[in-house]
């Protein structure tokens, strides 16, 4: 077997990756690692006959992330080592110009719609704590990485309320085979019936509360090639009767497993593929008819937010959504089977890697605003949530990880970002519902002033600040956010401001700059557009009679406004809101100083300091 430099194979059973060809001899080349069976690998180079085998030089990534390289044999007698037969799911394809819609209205996130897509459940680098933390609403699982302890962990007490979806996996030739069949309902009944008596029935065991550890099954997955691909525009007539013999299967499928109190999830097409309502509502009839969950598959490059230089397929399944529910009814929920960032939406050119492949590395930061800002996205429609590719990840696919560490050895904390969103979403839900939204407090012409002393005589140079919150201090300028010893910033939009008016760099300066740690202002203005489209129609400005999303950083609400003390001890506050506040005095040779202050109007107060006694008996000494 001959393979070609950067093709992709795949080890047919436990093979060794070793420093150089050869094992012979008595210090045969050190084996540098073992690759489980179905590991694919990068041919780099030409191969070299050695000890009498082939020896092929690859590249390979391991499931923690780590990209490693050396020889591997192709075949050891009769036993096959290495083969090209490789079934890959089919790289998302160079889409159509798509506009895809954006929140129309401000909205504020309800609820976390993050989850997992697990390729495997193999407990490393903290999966299963990573389920119980964050309790994703939604949960894709390979039928193969199906572990029964997890699934009856999960139900009990890791995600009880957890949608579970399972994907019972096939080639794309067993895929296409279905649909050419001649008889695709009864491939579709087939299908179910394998997957309902696959171990026993296993997959129709259910909990101690009596649901089922897993709620529903994919059909099919990437299985055909939609109307914005090259593969259509070539051979309509060819894909519309492959389309409509998936519209038929997919009735068939759900209608066995519907018998067994078992849901189905439809479509899961390759991202970018079925780009327009039409593309579903005219291909699908049957499918749209029966089904209740729709899947889809949404990635983009490099970010999911729409904007310049970016390729993003995120929402495009909202004018389905909508087109859906005007010909069939409201009864649709929509689940993204696969979410994130690949190099290949919109490059075909690139290889599928995600966001920490080696070439256009991405900042975990970065990628965070993507998904913060799809969350709001998914939440606005009720979807049940998007299944972030991947969270349990496997071999190849070690580029779209969310757990262990990146490429320069520093520890991930997307897990952690996503467990304080979902905190901080349910700590809001948990609010009494007469209970009115925190709102930054409007600006107030009320002004404090002061005079320190210590010992009858002006402290020069005491640091005197005004603590408050972020609804108190959110839009003063020189107000700054406290939030030391947060390792990690967790940025949501959530907060809210009307009645304000300026242009978005007079907004950054009032409201982000010192209150959001690492918001400059390009990711400001970027951002912002994005949560809130009508200022794409106001050029850019901020409008008094309109109501608009800006950032905080989850778990931080003390804000401070500083002053030094002037020479004479005076120190002064000017265009501060009105409220409660705590004012904070240290000094020299000076017992701190705290007291509750109401700031009502125009104020001038005197601080007597007492002397710091330990100074002072230092000082003694």
């Amino acid at each position: 077997m001959t393979f070609q430099l950067n093709q992709r194979i795949v080890t047919c059973t436990a093979v060794n990756l070793r420093a150089a060809p050869g094992y012979l001899g008595d210090a045969p080349p050190r084996v540098v690692a073992l690759m489980a069976e179905g590991t694919t690998c990068v041919v780099t180079g030409l191969a070299m006959l050695v000890d009498g085998l082939t020896w092929w030089p690859v590249r390979v990534t391991l499931t923690e992330g780590q990209v490693l390289e050396g020889w591997a044999a192709e075949r050891v007698g009769e036993v096959q080592l290495l083969t090209g037969a490789i079934e890959s799911e089919p790289s998302p394809v160079n889409p159509e110009p798509v506009t895809p819609v954006s929140p129309v209205t401000t909205h504020v996130a309800r609820a976390n719609r993050l989850g997992f897509y697990l390729h495997s459940t193999d407990n490393q680098n903290g999966l299963w704590d990573a389920i119980s933390r964050v309790q994703p609403p939604v949960i894709l699982l390979h039928e193969d990485a199906a572990n029964d302890m997890l699934l009856r962990e999960m139900r009990d007490w890791r995600a009880p309320d957890a949608f579970v979806i399972g994907r019972f996996y096939v080639t794309n030739d067993a895929q296409r085979a279905m649909l050419e069949s001649g008889d695709p309902e009864g491939e579709g009944r087939r299908f179910a019936e394998r997957i309902l008596t696959h171990d026993f029935g296993k997959f129709t065991r259910r909990s101690s509360s009596g649901r089922l550890f897993i709620d529903a099954w994919m059909s099919l997955n990437e299985c055909l090639p939609g109307p914005a691909s090259g593969s259509y525009r070539e051979n309509p007539a060819l894909y519309q009767r492959l389309y409509d013999a998936y519209d038929r299967f997919q009735v068939a499928f759900r209608a066995r497993l519907i018998d067994e109190g078992i849901e189905a999830v439809a479509f899961n097409f390759a991202a970018g593929n079925f780009s327009q309502p039409a593309h579903y509502l005219d291909f699908f009839p049957l499918t749209l008819a029966s089904y209740v969950y729709l899947g889809f598959h949404e990635y983009g490059w490099p970010a999911l937010i729409p904007g310049c230089g970016t390729h993003t397929g995120a929402g495009l399944y909202r004018g389905v959504l909508d087109a859906a529910r005007q010909r069939y009814g409201e009864r649709y929920r929509i689940v993204i089977t696969e979410a994130g960032l690949t190099r290949a939406y919109g490059h075909p050119h690139n290889p599928d890697e995600g966001w920490l492949n080696l070439h256009e590395t991405l900042e975990e930061a970065h990628y965070w605003e993507s998904l913060a800002w799809y969350n709001t996205l998914l939440d606005q429609d009720d979807a049940l949530g998007a299944c972030l590719y991947q969270v349990g990840h496997r071999g190849d696919w070690a580029t779209f990880r969310h757990l262990g560490q990146d490429n320069t050895g520093r520890p991930l904390h997307l897990i952690d970002r996503i467990a304080a969103l979902r905190e901080s979403t349910l700590q809001r839900s948990l609010q009494p519902a007469s209970a009115p939204v925190a709102q930054p407090t409007p600006m107030q012409p009320v002004r404090l002033s002061g005079r320190v002393t210590l010992n009858g005589r002006p402290v020069d140079s005491a640091t005197v600040r005004l603590v408050g919150d972020l609804a108190q201090l959110g839009g003063v300028r020189r107000a700054v956010l406290d939030a030391q010893g947060m390792e990690m910033p967790v940025i949501v939009w959530d907060r809210t401001v009307a009645g304000y008016r300026g242009t978005l760099y007079q907004a950054w300066l009032d409201w982000v700059r010192g209150k959001v740690a690492g918001m400059e202002y390009a990711a400001f203005r970027h951002q912002f557009v994005a949560y809130n489209p009508p200022a794409a129609l106001s050029g850019r400005k901020l409008l008094a009679d309109q109501q608009y999303l800006l950032p905080r950083i989850v778990g931080a609400d003390r804000c401070v406004l500083t002053r030094v003390a002037s020479r004479r001890g005076r120190f002064r506050f000017e265009e501060t809101p009105a409220g409660v506040y705590t004012l904070e005095i240290e000094a020299e040779g000076a017992q701190p100083y705290r007291a509750t202050l109401p700031l009502e109007g125009e104020m001038d107060i005197k601080i007597a300091l007492d002397v710091d006694t330990a100074t002072a008996d230092l000082d003694g000494d």
